[in-house]
């Protein structure tokens, strides 16, 4: 046994969260899992944490900057301990005489047999941090895993609203920090019913699918395509003004005219109605997706197909 127990339970305490996740049949969401962590630890979230997404994966993060730190300080320490050991050892051979009172040479030799076992102590706790900072990483790609999970769509495979409000939040904040343009385009599929009634709901969804394709052949990396919900979706375009994000909405349109989506032996055209808001000073992520809806619905009463920029 070691003596550095404290070290370790934060990766037990986060493993027996997971453990009782599943006797519970919950989902291991971000959420259920910081609730259950911080109730099996007896003590409410460390503040800044609370209520985030990120809060499990902030939190292994900070406890493995904490292991790693004390794994850094064993390492030297029994290097230290191995060193001082070693003179000890060697001093004694020149030290031990035959005239040496009894007394001091047992001294000396409980001095070395002290070293020898900080120095194999500090080696096992250095080897228990080790193995709880790799217990902290598969932890950390676990609930990476379930939140990436909670955030696609599982029909389109793009991200969902989950997933947008992160997004925006990140967007908004980047925009704002280096002054560069943001932009957002609401766009809805027309005329959606219809497809599904005419055509049945399995060629709905492949419409769906179609169109989430066609649009990330299209887009750069770092923009994103977030399913919003039914046949809404949102993009949103970073460092992109508006007269930018017209232009690559209007190209989706071209795009997926020349390209309709093909089911079995069909060929299904569609075509959306979209909204484009830029950011401006005291937007929020609501006001921002109200005036790309607005500008959206405004595309439908013009008669669909096609794209109006919120100013």
């Amino acid at each position: 046994m070691t003596t550095l127990p404290s070290a370790l339970r934060p990766a037990d305490t986060a493993r027996a969260a997971l453990r009782r996740l599943a006797e519970l049949k919950l989902p291991p969401t971000p959420e259920f899992y910081a609730q259950h962590y911080y109730a099996i630890l007896g003590t409410p979230p460390p503040q800044g944490l609370a209520g985030t997404d990120r809060a499990p994966i902030d939190f292994v993060d900070r406890v493995d900057d904490i292991l790693d730190k004390a794994a850094s300080v064993t390492e030297r320490l029994e290097v230290s301990v191995s060193s001082s050991g070693s003179k000890v050892a060697a001093s004694l051979e020149h030290l031990v005489t035959d005239a040496m009172p009894a007394n001091v040479i047992e001294l000396l030799q409980s001095m070395l047999v002290t070293s020898n076992a900080m120095q194999q102590q500090l080696r096992a706790s250095h080897a228990e941090l080790l193995d709880a900072r790799r217990s902290l990483a598969e932890i950390k790609a676990e609930l990476s895993d379930n939140r990436k999970l909670l955030e696609t769509d599982p029909l389109t495979g793009t991200d969902n609203r989950r997933a947008l409000s992160v997004i925006l939040g990140r967007e908004i904040a980047r925009a704002t920090r280096h002054a560069h343009p943001l932009s957002v385009v609401m766009v809805d599929i027309d005329h959606f019913k219809r497809i599904n009634d005419t055509h049945g709901h399995a060629v709905g969804d492949a419409a769906l699918v179609h169109l989430t394709q066609v649009a990330h052949s299209i887009l750069r990396g770092n923009d994103a395509f977030v399913r919003y919900g039914g046949e809404e979706f949102v993009l949103v375009l970073g460092e992109t003004a508006t007269a930018g994000a017209v232009y690559v909405a209007t190209r989706l349109q071209q795009v997926l005219a020349r390209q309709p989506c093909q089911h079995q032996e069909r060929k299904i055209r569609m075509t959306f109605s979209a909204g484009v808001a830029t950011l401006r000073s005291g937007d929020t992520e609501t006001t921002l997706l109200e005036r790309a809806d607005a500008a959206m619905y405004a595309a439908k009463r013009a008669g669909r197909n096609r794209v109006v920029a919120d100013d």
